[in-house]
């Protein structure tokens, strides 16, 4: 087994019939490098195998072996595990920062159980963080908590699967916070005056089954939707402008647009430059880490999510 190294940090992502995997490495105190990247293909569907309370454990051993091969020599120390939201519980939930602690917990299990249904929240791995903090109507201050959620039986069958790599830990994230980590790294390279009028980064993810909506402001995370109907640029726009009314951002705080996922035609964004009066750019996370020893990525925009996850150690 390879010595574990702070400075390699691993992650994949599970979308469709595609598992993703890239490993960044870091000198001497340097931007994190693509050390290397892939794409493993399945004749089914991951998530229907392995994200599902009711997967397939049959397909489990085929994955193992796959990513093994894949990354069964990194000297990362732990996994990042990047999923998109239909496959996860991803939810925010404001609670009052006056609350004490003890508090927060239960109060943040209450919601838990409402948004998953389950009948203890014991059935469920839970990781939650608190993304920002503001004022009510009255001035009391209160925190957003982002919710990541996964049956246990996923958790136990992840662990099986990363169970054949070196690092034994892993974590989860949801792809809307870890492509809002490449965004930052984006903009960490500076801005036009105009874009710091406009403080907010909005990020689409266009999936076959879902489209994703990751906010930043000022580089920070800051609220994430998802929807399932949004299918057509125009219904994608549409969401687009309902999610940030939810959240009390204006359309003209909106300074950088960037699209991430799978077959990707930029040119479809149309509806998108108009209601925000820029066009929108592929977000490719090779700007931030560099290409790869085989070169650049075969599809840039689909490695936004993993390569953000792996970015986390980082930041």
């Amino acid at each position: 087994m390879p010595t574990m190294d702070d400075s390699v940090s691993a992650a994949l992502s599970i979308q469709g019939d595609a598992l993703r995997f890239v490993e960044l490495r870091r000198q001497d105190g340097d931007e994190p490098r693509l050390a290397r990247a892939g794409t493993l293909r399945f004749p089914f569907d991951l998530g229907e195998a392995l994200l599902r309370e009711d997967g397939t454990s049959s397909h489990l051993r085929r994955v193992r072996e796959a990513l093994a091969d894949a990354l069964g020599d990194t000297p990362a120390r732990t996994l990042q595990v990047a999923i998109h939201p239909p496959d996860g519980y991803s939810f925010f939930t404001p609670i009052s920062s006056d609350v004490p602690v003890r508090d927060r917990k239960r109060q943040l299990l209450q919601q838990t159980a409402l948004v998953t249904g389950v009948r203890s929240t014991k059935e469920l791995h839970l990781t939650s963080e608190t993304v920002r903090t503001t004022q009510d109507s009255e001035g009391e201050p209160f925190m957003w908590v982002h919710v990541l959620a996964v049956p246990d039986a996923v958790d136990r069958r992840m662990g099986d699967l990363v169970g054949a790599l070196p690092p034994r830990e892993y974590t989860w994230i949801v792809s809307s916070e870890a492509v809002s980590r490449v965004t930052a790294r984006i903009e960490r390279a500076g801005g036009s005056a105009e874009e710091a009028l406009r403080p907010y980064t909005l990020v689409v993810g266009q999936y076959p089954t879902h489209t994703e909506y990751a906010l930043s402001r000022n580089r920070d995370w800051y609220h994430a939707h998802y929807a399932e109907e949004a299918r057509s640029p125009e219904n994608r726009a549409y969401f687009a402008v309902g999610f940030l009314n939810r959240v009390g951002v204006p359309l003209d705080g909106v300074g950088r647009l960037f699209v991430y996922g799978v077959d990707l035609d930029v040119g479809a964004y149309a509806p998108f430059e108009q209601i925000f009066g820029q066009a929108p750019e592929v977000l490719d996370p090779v700007r931030v880490v560099g290409a790869g020893p085989e070169g650049p990525l075969d599809a840039p925009g689909a490695f936004a999510p993993c390569v953000g996850a792996a970015m986390g150690s980082y930041l």
